[in-house]
């Protein structure tokens, strides 16, 4: 009987071998990771938002506003809870002026944009201009940051039985939900 050896090292996957094409193009830095609240989606229960985002800013500690970047011809961008296990990337965030910063605002399309409820319950949001998000212990932007950073929402995790919401809605008879956010909260 003949010997063959085999060289499972040579197949075997790095362990975190994915990141680190991030980790060559962030220098080493580590990359800022912020945690964005809006309070009033949070009361309402919000769970995901499809925004047509037309600007993005950012507002220091003073108040003061500082563009980010525009979006011209932008579709529609879907932004998910910390519990999705998504996120957004930025790389224009920290080119901005060296400072703390608070919130970040995103302005909206007239139309376009729609909130989706943690029971599944969806509702246009093209009454909105802008929505701001607060920034959670904030960003101190020094200079010697990382070339991006990644945007987590703190939205309300979806309720088990809301996947199972169209099958129900269709023993439930034909009723018109009540909007949820209109009027709610202004900025």
């Amino acid at each position: 009987m003949e010997r063959k050896r085999i060289y499972p090292n040579m197949w075997q996957t790095v362990p975190f071998s994915f990141d680190l094409l991030n980790q060559m193009e962030n220098q080493g830095k580590p990359v800022k990771e912020l945690i964005l609240k809006n309070e009033a989606a949070t009361e309402l229960h919000v769970s995901k938002m499809m925004l047509s985002i037309t600007k993005f800013s950012a507002i220091d500690a003073e108040g003061n506003e500082h563009i980010v970047t525009n979006f011209p011809g932008q579709s529609a961008v879907t932004l998910k809870g910390i519990s999705s296990g998504q996120f957004l990337r930025s790389k224009n965030v920290v080119s901005l002026p060296e400072g703390k910063y608070t919130a970040l605002r995103f302005y909206l399309a007239k139309e376009g944009s729609q909130f989706r409820y943690w029971d599944g319950v969806q509702e246009s949001a093209d009454h909105f201009g802008r929505l701001d998000f607060s920034i959670e212990n904030g960003l101190q932007i020094e200079g010697n940051e990382a070339p991006e950073v990644k945007l987590w929402f703190d939205f309300v995790p979806f309720k088990w039985s809301s996947h199972f919401k169209p099958f129900l809605d269709l023993f439930k008879g034909n009723r018109s939900p009540r909007p949820r956010l209109a009027n709610s909260f202004g900025n």
